[in-house]
């Protein structure tokens, strides 16, 4: 039987809580790059889901230095992500309802090769048909003006 419904997931906040690895990961690379976030941790929250080029910029990092702040994330969230994400309750069962109707895909704004280990890690990877990573699209999440 073909499944002709198509189920598309976001990752962070829908299957996954990365809160953790995210805001952890922001913090020790301020301290790194010597750079004075005057901000607090609700602060850094309210970027989730945004590219990291644009979390780093509306969180207060000069646009000449936001792709070095980039690297120096993804280099040391590379090392975390595993033991601070965790997937969310219920995440599991509404997996294995979804995938008796309809194919499951994820579309999230963190790379493939970071999402992959992590749906890995978390046995989730065999739901999946597709996997769209930032990498993949032009724009990855319209940036809305609040006026």
């Amino acid at each position: 039987m073909t499944k002709e419904k198509i189920i598309l997931f976001d990752l962070d906040g829908t299957l996954i809580d990365s809160t953790d690895a995210i805001t952890g990961t922001f913090y020790h690379v301020f301290e790194n790059e010597n750079f004075n976030f005057k901000g607090t941790i609700e602060d850094i929250k309210n970027e989730i889901g945004y590219p990291l080029e644009i979390m780093f910029e509306n969180l207060g990092v000069c646009k000449t230095k936001v792709w070095d702040f980039v690297a120096a994330y993804k280099a040391r969230y590379r090392l975390i992500s595993k033991a601070q994400t965790t997937l969310l309750h219920n995440a599991k069962l509404s997996l294995d309802e979804a995938q008796k109707f309809a194919r499951l895909g994820i579309v999230t704004t963190k790379t493939t090769k970071y999402t992959i280990p992590l749906l890995e890690h978390m046995d989730i990877f065999d739901y999946f048909e597709t996997i769209i990573g930032y990498q993949e699209v032009q724009n990855p999440k319209p940036i809305l003006n609040p006026y």
